[in-house]
């Protein structure tokens, strides 16, 4: 028998192989099933993983997650996800970090139009190695510059000066991972408050749909990082709830241990302004008074009914007793419609005919 032709997979040390579309996910999943099943649903449980065990399960995923965030990305895409992006493209994603995997994966996996910017093109988004720096060398402030992929050096203010992108949909993977410093004036002392390039993102998109991939309002297990999770600030969040509503949320299917990442998707909402006329009695009032809400059309509206699995039945009952309604006045129906029947049978008979 002849020998095979075909190359034999090469697996790099940071744990990825060449030649795989998506080595974040094979090295993940590879990780993540090699555990046992105890470890991967109680692995916080104090009285189902020892100190010990969860000790030496947190530092080899701490050892293995590093390095695939260095080479790969902070979260993970699925095949689940790819109609998404195909579905909402053109993309922009800003942050894409040195590697921009979500954008090369979505591109080459779906052929999803992008334009990807990163303020660094050589460490965005990377644990290792030196801070994130704002300014790449300037040989590599555009990369992949071909049909239907394109990446480019920039932050968020590229969505408001490039008027070619300012209709794409937005996306967004783990933005505040690494906090942007505020860009104060050089004459002026640096203002220390960190600036979320998620929250600079809204100041400068005028579309009107958010991709966001990371951990929400109350999604994170960490303590300290709660309530608004570890990929993007408060500020952020806030203002995200406040101008946009959700139509998309989906859980990532392949999480470490710790996190629980999701894709969702916004779109800015349309408001209602209403205008109250104050009493001239009170004297204290001061006139008039405006108020905003949000309008969200019915086929935008999430539901809202969602119960864990303990406590499933409550829900799946209040939903088979009003199927046990329905199915009751639909045998009511019928059986009145069939008396009506039998009725008018009788009343057109004439002699004889009942035989």
């Amino acid at each position: 028998m002849g020998k095979s032709k075909k190359k034999k997979q090469q697996q790099h040390s940071n744990g990825v192989e060449r030649g795989d579309s998506n080595p974040l996910l094979t090295a993940q999943r590879k990780f993540i099933t090699s555990l046992p099943k105890q470890a991967r649903s109680h692995f916080f449980s104090p009285t189902h993983i020892t100190p010990e065990q969860r000790a030496e399960i947190w530092e080899d995923q701490a050892d293995l997650g590093e390095k695939l965030v260095d080479s790969c990305a902070w979260a993970t895409p699925d095949p689940r996800l790819l109609p998404v992006f195909k579905h909402f493209g053109p993309i922009v994603e800003v942050g894409c970090g040195a590697n921009a995997y979500w954008a090369k994966w979505m591109h080459n996996e779906g052929n999803v139009d992008v334009v990807a910017f990163d303020v660094s093109l050589n460490e965005g988004g990377k644990i290792s190695g030196s801070k994130k720096t704002n300014k790449s060398d300037s040989s590599n402030k555009t990369q992949n510059k071909k049909k239907g992929l394109v990446i480019r050096e920039g932050g968020p203010e590229m969505l408001s000066e490039d008027p070619d992108i300012n209709d794409r949909t937005l996306f967004l993977c783990y933005p505040d991972e690494d906090i942007m410093p505020s860009q104060a004036d050089e004459s002026e002392e640096q203002d220390s408050r960190p600036l979320s390039m998620a929250a600079a993102c809204l100041e400068h998109y005028t579309g009107d749909t958010i991709i966001h991939v990371g951990e929400l309002f109350c999604d994170t297990l960490s303590v300290d990082q709660a309530p608004w999770g570890r990929s993007s600030a408060n500020e952020f969040q806030e203002r995200l709830g406040c101008e946009y509503h959700c139509i998309l949320k989906m859980k990532l299917e392949n999480n470490w241990l710790h996190v629980r990442d999701t894709l969702s998707v916004w779109k800015r909402s349309e408001t209602c302004c209403m205008v109250f006329q104050g009493s001239d009695e009170d004297e204290e009032d001061e006139g008039e008074e405006e108020v905003e809400y949000k309008y969200i059309p019915p086929e935008e509206m999430l539901p809202v009914d969602a119960a864990a699995p303990c406590v499933a039945h409550l829900l799946k009952k209040k939903v088979d007793n009003v199927k046990s309604r329905e199915q009751n006045n639909v045998n009511v129906n019928e059986e009145r419609k069939r008396k009506r029947n039998d009725e008018a049978t009788q009343n057109s008979q004439i002699a004889g005919n009942a035989w």
